[in-house]
């Protein structure tokens, strides 16, 4: 009989683990959610001294529009094959902005000025910021912001690897509303269908002192509305799929933005110095990409903003600021609705005038060291613009004949590229950066880059007569040449020290960039750009 009772204690525990029902209340020390369901009936809140920690793999439910507030720290850490969700038991009514029903409230981190929150391989999903009977217009009202995390006057926010998929709200932040903290890291996530009436159906970001926006995917995200007024249709909505909002300066690095739909931009930022590397949109509706700020000095470099279609001829492709640096980018396809009398602007500045417009291949003429008007040749692109394609199948990397190949700014002292592409590739192969978020890697005479796994150091470079080589974790090394930039090679060093450590001089050379060539013994090859000075 002992052994019976044994038994049913144990079945009873592992019946209860599996799932776990939370009242209403005040969460006051660090507490663990490791069942398999945790479902909630009722507004909970995190005190400013807890953690609240979620395991890999628990399946968040809440029974209804309640909110997960913190305002201590919440630390959901999932795994690539153990998702953390975060979703409701009925998503009817979801899409009705009348009623609460059919979404859940976010999680509200708030009011902290020293503790950081990390979300990391979760799922975000039907979360509803909206509240019935107010105004949309209303744009002081927290209650329409943030579908699934809303965030402010909190220090620090980490989140990765995660899925924001069909959350809405009302006026800001479709599925991430962020003001007021110290610093931010978005990397890696997908937001996908998320909506809003008014700006940054993905994310809206604002007075962030250090962001950090890097290898995200925005696709299908709204932030549009339509009203009827008494001399036709008003049409509004900003960043259908990003908004970074004023005083917040962002990295905005290796990010796509696929067939979102908004007025102004599915990327739209109106900061005084935003940093845009490497990013790519295609088949936008209302345009690829804007800068809002009268006297921002924003710096556009290698992106890539084609067959996105705009509401009016201004700025298709993008509408800027006279201050920006663009460098090094592509604006090709890019068009206004057939109903719309005047042909389209590829890239529209508010004074007709662009400081630093130079090395992009632009079908537009445009005035501008470097610029060209050909065809970049994309490895298979979308057959036309807007909606009706899926940018995202598409493949815009470049062929390797293509004008863009070897063409972006000589000298990219100062640009601060970043180290790879947008495909992961390295950022500088061949003799110069090519234009557009992707750098082919074939160089005339070379094989295809193999993206060897091995490390090469040169210092100092730019150099003035000498620089050295550091080659540490490589394979076995048959031979290190020296080419100048027309591809000749100057000299072959087939013994390589022990130490993996050459000094190269080449006083008395011409200045300009050379190419550091490494061949392995497995038949791998690594090139390496330096500048003579």
């Amino acid at each position: 009989m002992k052994i019976h009772i044994l038994i049913f204690i144990i079945l009873l525990q592992s019946i209860t683990l599996k799932s776990q029902v939370l009242k209403p209340g005040f969460i006051s020390g660090d507490t663990t959610w490791s069942s398999d369901t945790v479902k909630i009936y009722n507004d909970i809140v995190i005190d400013n001294l807890a953690t609240l920690y979620i395991n890999p793999g628990v399946y968040v439910e809440f029974q209804g529009n309640f909110s997960l507030t913190v305002y201590g720290r919440i630390r959901a850490i999932g795994t690539q094959y153990d998702t953390i969700n975060f979703t409701i038991y009925d998503t009817t009514s979801f899409g009705d902005t009348a009623t609460l029903k059919g979404g859940w409230g976010s999680i509200k981190l708030r009011d902290n000025t020293s503790d950081t929150s990390v979300f990391s391989y979760c799922k975000f999903s039907y979360g509803k910021a909206v509240e019935p009977g107010v105004t949309i217009w209303d744009h002081l009202n927290e209650e329409n912001m943030g579908g699934a995390l809303f965030v402010k006057d909190y220090a620090n926010l980490i989140c990765d690897n995660s899925t924001f998929y069909h959350n809405r709200a009302t006026w800001s932040g479709g599925a991430l509303w962020l003001k007021n903290c110290s610093s931010l890291r978005l990397h890696n996530n997908l937001f996908k269908e998320n909506e809003v009436y008014q700006d940054g159906g993905g994310a809206t970001l604002g007075n962030c002192s250090s962001a950090i926006i890097s290898n995200n995917s925005f696709i299908l995200n709204r932030a549009i509305i339509f009203v009827e007024a008494e001399w036709g249709w008003i049409i509004q909505g900003a960043g259908g799929g990003l908004w970074i909002n004023i005083n917040c300066d962002a990295l905005v690095m290796n990010n796509t933005f696929f067939n979102n739909h908004s007025v102004n931009g599915a990327f739209y930022e109106t900061t005084y110095n935003c940093m845009v590397y490497n990013n790519i949109a295609a088949n936008n509706m209302g345009g690829g990409m804007m800068n809002g700020h009268g006297n921002s000095i924003s710096k556009y470099v290698n992106n890539t903003v084609v067959n996105n279609m705009a509401y009016s001829h201004t700025g298709c492709g993008m509408i800027c600021n006279k201050l920006l640096h663009m460098k090094n980018n592509i604006f090709w396809g890019n068009d206004k609705i057939p109903s719309w009398p005047i042909d389209p602007i590829q890239v529209y500045s508010f004074d007709q005038t662009i400081i630093d417009f130079k090395y992009t291949c632009n079908q537009d003429v445009y005035p501008g060291e470097g610029n060209i008007t050909d065809y970049p040749q994309f490895t298979n692109p979308t057959e036309g613009a807007g909606l009706d394609y899926d940018g995202m199948e598409a493949d815009w990397s470049l062929l390797d004949g293509s004008p863009c190949v070897n063409t972006g700014t000589p000298d990219t002292t100062g640009l601060y590229l970043p180290e790879n592409d947008l495909a992961g590739n390295p950022r500088l192969f061949g003799i110069r950066v090519d234009m557009g978020a992707y750098e082919n890697q074939v160089v005339v005479g070379l094989p295809k880059n193999p993206l060897a796994n091995s490390k090469t150091a040169i210092m100092p470079n730019p150099f003035k007569d000498s620089f050295s080589i550091d080659l540490f974790g490589e394979n076995k090394i048959n031979r290190i040449s020296l080419m100048n930039q027309s591809g000749i090679t100057i000299r072959n060093m087939e013994q390589v020290p022990t130490d993996g450590f050459m000094l190269i001089d080449l006083n008395g050379y011409t200045s300009g960039l050379y190419l550091v060539v490494v061949d392995y013994a497995d038949g791998t090859r690594r090139v390496e750009k330096v500048l003579k000075q």
